[in-house]
């Protein structure tokens, strides 16, 4: 979230009627677009992180000497889901903090998605505004 787009948009009366007005909109569309670009690549790094660390604790979990080796030992079978739940159970904390980061990823995705939209939704404003004025001859009257 941009936090200079959101700044702008609670200082100033949006008025689209004025083209100075309809300009300063689509700059702080598109200083909020850069800021959701950065927050989207810090998600997708962070999400990448979380998935290594995740994939290193399944690894460890999985070689080590505590974990149930699968077959019949003793007259007890120990089966593969078995040592998957226990594995599973091990690495709880990196699952939950990888479906976070994902979570956060797509929800940047989502903003920026969002903000391109509402901005291409601007241009077509601003354009119009623009061209009303073009044809009036007038600004500021």
């Amino acid at each position: 979230m941009s936090t200079s787009y959101d700044e702008w948009r609670t200082a100033t009366p949006y008025n689209p009627a004025t083209p100075p007005a309809a300009e300063a909109k689509l700059e702080a569309y598109s200083a909020a677009l850069d800021d959701a670009v950065e927050a989207l690549r810090q998600a997708r790094d962070d999400e990448v992180v979380a998935e290594e660390e995740r994939d290193a604790a399944r690894r460890r979990a999985q070689l080590s000497p505590d974990c149930p080796p699968v077959g019949v030992f003793g007259g007890v079978r120990t089966t593969v889901a078995f040592q998957q739940a226990w594995i599973e159970e091990r690495i709880k904390k990196e699952e939950h903090e990888y479906k976070l980061a994902k979570l956060k990823r797509q929800a940047a995705s989502d903003h920026l998605k969002k903000l391109s939209k509402q901005g291409g939704f601007q241009q077509t404003v601003t354009s119009s505004v623009r061209e009303a004025y073009r044809n009036t001859g007038r600004y500021g009257a």
